[in-house]
């Protein structure tokens, strides 16, 4: 065990005061570790309750526990065992008073000593092969031993042969020791290869058994192999009609050398109604609600209706004081969809709409439509959807009202990492998307829009998150058709895109003539061509985290163009003086902003800073309250 050894600053007047009074015990400044080499720094702060103070410890700075110090210690010293540093030894080395007596620093010594290490492995009556029992090992040759980890290699190896149908195979491992080497052996008796013999389905009350076994992929009479469990305990779950749904492999008999399998599932409750209020900038405050069916008629398909609607109460986000709601946003839709189509796990949904867009100054769209889509999953986090849809859409502007049809069909491939969608804090999302619209297709608009979408969260210091992402859009006109649809061109900025500016107010704009006063006016017309960025760094309020409170500081970047030929090298310059700015330039700003988390993601209020502004605007920020992370 370790020694602990309390040596106090040379030529200090006073010890430490580590009594029982809290407010007595000096904060702990900086914790320093010498003699480590195998364990970074970091790593080792990070195994330890006994904290240093930093930024974020402003208003409540950790205060010295001697006696959650010394358990740190002794838990230091035993990851050091675990990881082949068998004669390691981790001591405290001094505690150096500061600011006379107020702070300490920590120091801890670390005696390594030469690991443990692994000389071989093998194997006796294997059966898979060597290479194949050998991937996945934690324990390998060359690697510190670790006693603790012997248990998981053995469940390892035994996974690879329940996934061939040996499920009475045996492990057993032998250890031998010899200086500073270990040899480590496993003998494995495999076993028969054992069959499926009955498959028993229980506790689907509602939902017919016809349904379930579509989604069983173990089969009687055929051998019962792990990775098929698993992917008919995957199919169940991704039905959304179970809330458990357990394979029991039970009653194995050795003289037929075969099993009994039972699938044992609980039904989720089949009907909902569903209400909520949310807050966001680009369609202002929304109410939804909606009832459907997951189980219709217990055959596993599912209908839903659903109704939307957002209105901005506030005319503009400087003036909180003016009350002026307005609808900028409904739709109401109805959803019939089925999982399977000719026994292919392919969702297939069908959805007739009606909406209503006036998201964008001066311009109100009204939609209605049916669309028919599909969708597979290529792996477990790639999925591929297409789908047909056939729009009336008329447009209400400045400049009159315009009616067509539009007849389009969609593709998209999409990969999803992303640990919590609502809030990520690692992984990724990448989506390609392609739209055609018209030609063979029909209908009076033919035009194309091809967009691609990446994001990217990784883990930081102090438990913060760093996320980026990069949206570009292209869309481009064809056949009869001389322009893009205003309802299908790119619109930006504002609170989910560039913080600092106003809802879509980035890109072309044009004068176009009222058609009720007969004057000009200048428009935002939308584009053909769009890049957008984002970079964002969410970080914890110590201090606010009781109330579930935390930071984030950005920096976004945007525009629209209207064609490929406005775009220019230097359109992308951060620093350019304001009598210089242009509708082509790129469009930055800086900002922070505070989050309140809640279950279904946080409530978030920025303020942006535009960089870059044109001549006559104002190059004052502006606040975004909005519902959930950017992105």
């Amino acid at each position: 065990m370790a020694v602990l050894v309390l040596a106090w600053c040379r030529g200090a007047d006073a010890q430490p005061d580590i009594s029982a009074d809290d407010t007595k015990r000096p904060f702990v400044n900086k914790i320093i570790f010498n003699g480590n080499s195998y364990f970074s720094d970091k790593k080792l702060r990070s195994q330890m309750r006994t904290r240093e103070s930093t930024f974020f410890s402003l208003f409540k700075k950790p205060r010295l526990q001697m006696d959650v110090l010394q358990r740190d210690i002794a838990a230091l010293e035993a990851t050091y065992h675990a990881n082949g540093f068998l004669e390691a030894e981790v001591k405290l080395q001094e505690l150096v008073q500061l600011e006379r007596g107020t702070f300490v620093d920590i120091v801890i010594e670390v005696i390594e000593n030469e690991p443990t290490v692994i000389q071989s492995v093998t194997f006796s009556r294997a059966g898979l092969g060597e290479q194949t029992l050998r991937k996945d090992l934690l324990l390998e040759p060359g690697d510190p031993y670790n006693p603790s980890m012997l248990g998981s290699d053995i469940n390892t190896i035994k996974l690879k042969f329940f996934d061939n149908g040996h499920l009475a195979v045996i492990v057993e491992d032998s250890v031998s020791v010899a200086g500073r080497n270990v040899m480590i052996h496993y003998d494995i008796d495999v076993g028969p290869v054992i069959a499926v013999r009955s498959i028993d389905i229980v506790g689907n009350r509602h939902t017919k058994r016809e349904i379930v076994e579509k989604e069983i992929t173990l089969k009687v009479g055929k051998v019962f192999r792990l990775r098929d469990a698993v992917e008919t305990q995957r199919n169940l779950f991704e039905t959304g009609l179970f809330t458990e749904a357990d394979i029991l492999p039970e009653k194995l008999d050795l003289a037929t050398n075969t099993v009994a399998i039972t699938v044992r599932l609980r039904e989720r409750k089949s009907r909902y109604f569903e209400i909520g209020f949310g807050v966001g900038n680009v369609v202002g405050s929304r109410v939804t609600g909606g009832w459907g069916d997951r189980n219709l008629f217990g055959t596993g398909r599912t209908v839903r209706i659903g109704l939307e609607g957002a209105f901005a109460i506030f005319p503009g986000d400087e003036e909180f004081n003016d009350l002026n709601p307005r609808i900028k946003y409904y739709r109401a839709d109805i959803t019939f969809a089925q999982r399977r189509i000719l026994g292919t796990k392919v969702l297939l949904g069908v959805t007739a709409f009606a909406e209503k867009d006036a998201t964008v100054e001066n311009l109100v769209v009204y939609t209605k439509g049916m669309a028919i889509g599909g969708g597979r999953k290529l792996t477990e986090n790639t999925e591929l959807v297409a789908g047909f849809g056939l729009e009336r859409i008329k447009r209400i502007s400045i400049a009159g009202e315009s009616r067509s049809n539009t007849h389009s069909l969609t593709s998209a491939v999409r990969h999803d990492t992303r640990d919590f969608i609502l809030d990520p804090r690692r992984g990724g999302f990448r989506d390609f998307r392609v739209l055609v619209a018209g030609g063979i297709l029909g209908g009076d608009n033919d035009f194309y829009t091809l967009n691609a979408t990446w994001q990217r969260y990784w883990p930081s210091w102090a438990s913060s998150i760093f996320a980026a992402r990069i949206m570009v859009g292209y869309a481009d006109s064809y056949g009869r058709s001389e322009e893009v649809p205003v309802e299908n061109r790119f619109f930006t900025g504002g609170g989910n895109s560039v913080r600092g500016y106003d809802e879509n107010s980035i890109g072309p704009r044009e004068l176009v003539e009222n058609v009720v006063t007969g004057q000009p006016e200048l428009t935002v017309v939308g584009g053909r061509v769009f890049v957008l960025t984002n970079v964002e760094m969410r970080f914890p309020l110590p201090w606010l985290s009781r109330w579930r409170f935390s930071g984030a500081i950005f920096a976004d970047g945007g525009n629209v163009w209207k064609d490929p030929q406005s775009m220019r090298f230097s359109s992308f310059q951060l620093f350019k003086n304001q009598d210089d700015v242009t509708l082509e330039d790129y469009r930055y700003s800086v900002g922070l902003g505070i989050r309140y988390n809640t279950p279904l993601g946080p409530i978030r209020l920025d303020y942006g800073s535009p960089l870059v502004v044109e001549p006559g605007q104002s190059s004052k920020g502006r606040f975004h309250f909005s519902l959930g992370q950017i992105f």
